[in-house]
């Protein structure tokens, strides 16, 4: 960041690392948003208003003002890294110190908003992981089904139950028993209903749950 007293200009730059996916708009397309009140800076003007932007690196675009007295340039800085580094973008701004001041503050509200997006692709990511992980878990599935159709079978069974004569015992200590038996029967299939049904809900609101976060 340079500032020139006597002329009352100043020179400054922010570097951007976008985090780019497939359902975010590109870095560039935000710049723009972010710029929309300001000019394009096409290259026949920059002999006019003495503005260029740095040589060393390549340019994806450049904006004005209408007054000509301030000048931006975005730059690529990807190619003074690494290879397979992470993209960096270099906005390069240059022209009156209040001028550039207002820039300074768009650019700051625009690096904000790009750490949200990051967040948010980050927490999606995790979203997309664990509904894929539950995707997955064919144990758990198959674990239901398993309940389902026995909770199916005691209840038909205990239906059956209820539907034929009740034996009588010439044992008094029979009779007891079957009877015992019976409530139990009866009991257990109750109890295996409400807990398939439970655990269905169960599953259900947790998948629900995770596919809303993610909308």
């Amino acid at each position: 960041m340079v500032t020139d007293h006597v002329t009352d200009s100043r020179t400054a730059s922010w570097a951007l690392w976008p985090n780019e996916s497939q359902r975010s708009l590109s870095i560039e397309h935000l710049i723009d948003q972010a710029f929309k009140d300001y000019l394009f800076y096409p290259e026949p003007e920059w002999a006019h208003f003495g503005y260029r932007p740095p040589e060393n690196y390549p340019l994806l675009s450049a904006w004005r003002d209408s007054e000509g007295k301030v000048f931006l340039f975005l730059l690529d800085h990807t190619t003074q890294r690494p290879i397979n580094s992470p993209r960096q973008l270099l906005l390069y701004v240059s022209g009156k110190t209040h001028q550039v001041d207002s820039i300074e503050k768009i650019i700051l509200s625009l690096k904000t908003y790009l750490t949200k997006l990051e967040r948010k692709e980050l927490r999606e990511k995790n979203i997309d992981n664990r509904l894929d992980s539950k995707k997955g878990k064919n144990s758990v599935q198959k674990l239901l089904g398993l309940i389902g159709l026995f909770t199916a079978i005691i209840n038909g069974f205990s239906l059956y139950l209820r539907n034929i004569p009740v034996p009588s015992f010439s044992v008094n200590v029979l009779n007891k028993v079957y009877e015992l038996l019976l409530s139990v029967i009866h009991i257990s299939s109750l109890i295996l209903l409400l807990l398939t049904i439970l655990l269905c809900i169960f599953y259900v609101l947790q998948y629900g749950f995770l596919l809303l976060r993610r909308l």
